[in-house]
């Protein structure tokens, strides 16, 4: 399978997103709320829009996306800028669920960090998502604690989530 990777590509990753939100919903599991998932609500800067294209015929088809920052005072408030890279709302277009290109993309991102001298990510979860969470834990990321959320992209209905971490060699 032949994948790129790019960056900036904000209306793609976008639907990407929501279909992953809408497949939630219809699963009966609510993940992220549809309204949230809109360039005004997602202020990050075009460069933290991490895309993996899949060569399906003779053209690139959008495949998974997810937000690298450098920054999170929400979820990592204790951790400094620039001190790790975040990973943020990874989603797969269904038709390419299990196939690995989330761990590609992941695996990509965690390569951009190391480029930049970034020496560990980190990501958090619902903690109520065991496949996620197994997901993660395969590829090498570790739990390191667990965090009660309210905000209002949940509509401040408090959640926990799982905090993971890689320390990138």
């Amino acid at each position: 399978m032949q994948i790129k990777f790019t960056t900036g590509d904000i209306a793609p990753a976008l639907e990407i997103m929501r279909e992953a939100a809408q497949w939630q919903i219809d699963q009966g599991a609510e993940l992220w709320l549809m309204d949230t998932l809109t360039r005004e609500m997602i202020p990050n800067p075009p460069d933290e829009f991490y895309m993996a294209w899949v060569k399906s015929t003779a053209e690139f088809e959008a495949a998974a996306c997810c937000l690298l920052s450098t920054h999170d005072p929400v979820f990592w408030p204790e951790i400094p800028a620039g001190t790790s890279g975040f990973l943020h709302k990874i989603a797969v277009r269904r038709k390419f669920a299990g196939q690995g290109i989330v761990a590609r993309l992941i695996a990509h991102a965690e390569q951009s960090c190391r480029a930049r001298g970034i020496p560990t990510m980190r990501l958090d979860t619902d903690i109520s998502r065991p496949k996620l969470r197994a997901l993660y834990e395969s590829l090498s990321y570790v739990q390191v604690g667990k965090r009660r959320m309210i905000i209002p992209e949940k509509n401040f209905v408090p959640f926990e989530v799982a905090l993971y971490e890689k320390e990138l060699a």
